[in-house]
């Protein structure tokens, strides 16, 4: 029998949301649970948002940089689209504008977070490497391939030009990487598949699914480890991925059900090894993310 979260445990996570968490993750909690405007979220997200339309201050708690980055402007408009907002709102038109201007043609793509990130506390998977000439693999498509799929979604507000040529860059990056390719490159092109017409859809998803089965942790040991997650590929019943993943889903929630920390949250399972006190900081700020995600995925897990 798949385990229910009690309502108890609901109501301390709850808590934990409204006494530790950002007011981002508050206001994200409030809309999708307390029926709450999507308005208040984007008030939240939009002080993320720096003059040239990008976004940075920590909405990627792992780098806490106040310029405006690729990578934390990929953040932003995950949100964007979890909450559906019009092309025509400005904090969508300015974060498009801020992505077609940072395209880098002589490197072929975004470089992720640019060398001022190691001026500021970070992870240290975010330290920055020099590129000499074209992006790599990686780079070229954490977030790369993610933010074409954002392109895509706000196609009215983009030359279909710049489009075609970004997404060209993308999908013969794909075609070079294996079926396990790095699990957060496979979350981008996810993400690229869930708001890209089905012609691109077609071309990704045969591999996706191939590969998911092969990067993904499929027991309690795994997971405790840092290792892709089920959920990150089905947060919900009609994502793409669903199907192949359906069973690993289940076990996954019951084991989700079975980590609630006694203060309601949701810890995240790495941590940086330096910086201490800034990641002090960055582990509250996961936990908040993560326990808004794992309360909607229950919901969805039914």
């Amino acid at each position: 029998m798949k385990k229910k979260l009690t309502r108890e445990s609901f109501e301390l996570a709850a808590d934990y949301i409204a006494s530790n968490a950002r007011p981002l993750e508050r206001a994200l909690f409030e809309f999708h649970f307390r029926g709450a405007a999507a308005s208040d979220v984007l008030v939240e997200l939009e002080k993320f948002q720096n003059d040239d339309g990008g976004f940075g201050h920590a909405l990627e708690p792992d780098f806490r940089m106040p310029d405006s980055s690729p990578l934390a402007t990929s953040v932003a408009f995950q949100v964007l689209t979890e909450l559906e907002v019009p092309a025509d709102h400005p904090v969508v038109t300015n974060g498009i504008s801020y992505l077609e201007r940072c395209f880098d043609r002589s490197r072929g793509g975004w470089d992720p977070t640019g060398p001022v990130v190691d001026q500021y506390p970070h992870a240290p998977w975010w330290n920055y490497e020099p590129i000499a000439g074209k992006l790599d693999l990686l780079k070229r498509t954490n977030p790369g391939a993610e933010l074409v799929g954002y392109l895509g979604k706000y196609r009215s507000l983009v030359n279909d030009r710049f489009i075609d040529e970004a997404e060209e860059l993308v999908l013969d990056a794909f075609n070079e990487l294996p079926d396990d390719m790095e699990m957060h490159v496979m979350l981008c092109f996810m993400r690229l598949a869930e708001n890209s017409p089905q012609s691109v859809v077609d071309q990704v998803l045969p591999k996706l699914k191939r590969g998911v089965s092969s990067i993904v942790g499929r027991t309690p040991e795994e997971w405790g480890a840092y290792s892709a997650k089920p959920l990150w590929f089905t947060p919900e019943p009609e994502s793409l991925l669903a199907g192949v993943l359906e069973d690993e889903v289940h076990v996954q929630l019951d084991y989700e059900i079975d980590s609630q920390q006694p203060n309601g949250c949701w810890e995240p399972n790495w941590n940086w090894g330096q910086y201490d006190d800034d990641w002090v900081l960055a582990k509250t700020e996961w936990s908040g993310y993560l326990t808004v995600r794992n309360l909607l995925a229950f919901g969805a897990g039914g």
